[in-house]
């Protein structure tokens, strides 16, 4: 198989993880039974398809080498490190070699941008929480507000912070308020805000990519999910489901964080009725495939 085949196998391939493949997913409500492994394929899906984007544009610019792919990309490296970098190099390979740098560099800069304006704005939320919080002997490594409305929520971080107001102790029934609990308890032990942070500000730089329209808010739901999953292993699924529609109806949480009613409430606690258990199976087979499509444009190149 030649480079240029293969430049445009990779291509294709992560053209269809973009764009018919995400959309696939973002239907795809067997998902839910499985949210962490869910949450995976999200993630493997959008990694694959950068790879396989920045793997296209090397392979067709270093094809003129005709050396295979990594001793192409050598090639390259040392034409650039030697002050040649343009050197023999044609339209197919500066298209190429384009589309590999500026995949690279335009999501290598999105993303720093989103994730220092992301930390900023949790670093004045964590300053003001500091100011107006208070702790409760009752329910360690929770920090409460004196605020009638029903507050609940976890802000991410080296040290997340999980926040309750008066209003939410007022609101729920004991058991109900230890869900919630729990809930943002997940959210901190398993640092969904880690997994949250690459999404942020995706939908709204490119909104034309269905993978950038549909993950953010799927994989959101995925964990807020896989939260309620670690809360009902604790305290049951009933308590936490009549404590999500207790806070859907009176509850309030910053942009910045978790909330435990923050999104797909009704599905959620459709979920949590039904209690339908998760197959081991399923969640093997979900958990591959997005293993299976990273390592699929890896092994491509490996192999050339």
């Amino acid at each position: 198989m030649t480079l240029v085949v293969l430049a445009g196998l990779l291509g294709g391939f992560s053209a269809l993880l973009l764009g018919p493949a995400s959309v696939w997913l973002s239907r795809a409500r067997w998902l839910q039974h499985v949210p962490r492994c869910g949450v995976v394929l999200w993630q493997g899906v959008g990694l694959g398809s950068i790879l396989s984007g920045i793997a296209a544009g090397l392979a067709l610019a270093v094809s003129r080498y005709r050396v295979g792919f990594a001793g192409g990309v050598t090639e390259l490296v040392k034409g650039i490190f030697g002050g040649r970098p343009l050197q023999g190099l044609g339209l197919y390979d500066a298209l190429g070699l384009t589309l590999a740098a500026d995949l690279a560099l335009v999501l290598g800069v999105c993303f720093a941008v989103v994730t220092m304006r992301t930390i900023r704005r949790r670093a004045r939320h964590r300053k003001l929480l500091d100011l107006v919080t208070y702790e409760s002997p009752h329910y360690p490594g929770t920090e409460f507000l004196v605020d009638e409305r029903a507050v609940a929520y976890c802000l991410p971080g080296v040290h997340p912070r999980i926040v309750l107001s008066d209003g939410t102790v007022t609101l729920l029934e004991p058991d109900e308020l230890w869900a919630v609990i729990h809930h943002e308890r997940a959210h901190a032990h398993e640092r969904h805000g880690l997994v949250m942070l690459p999404m942020a500000g995706v939908s709204r730089l490119f909104s034309w990519i269905p993978y950038a329209r549909y993950a953010p808010s799927h994989i959101s739901l995925l964990l807020e999910m896989a939260a309620d999953d670690f809360s009902a292993r604790r305290g049951g699924r009933r308590p936490l489901a009549a404590a999500l529609v207790e806070m859907a109806t009176h509850g309030w949480a910053p942009g910045c964080a978790f909330a435990a009613a923050g999104s797909g409430v009704v599905e959620r606690v459709s979920r949590l009725l039904e209690d339908r258990p998760c197959s081991k199976s399923s969640a093997v087979l979900v958990a591959g495939l997005g293993v299976a499509v990273v390592v699929a444009p890896l092994a491509a190149v490996a192999f050339a």
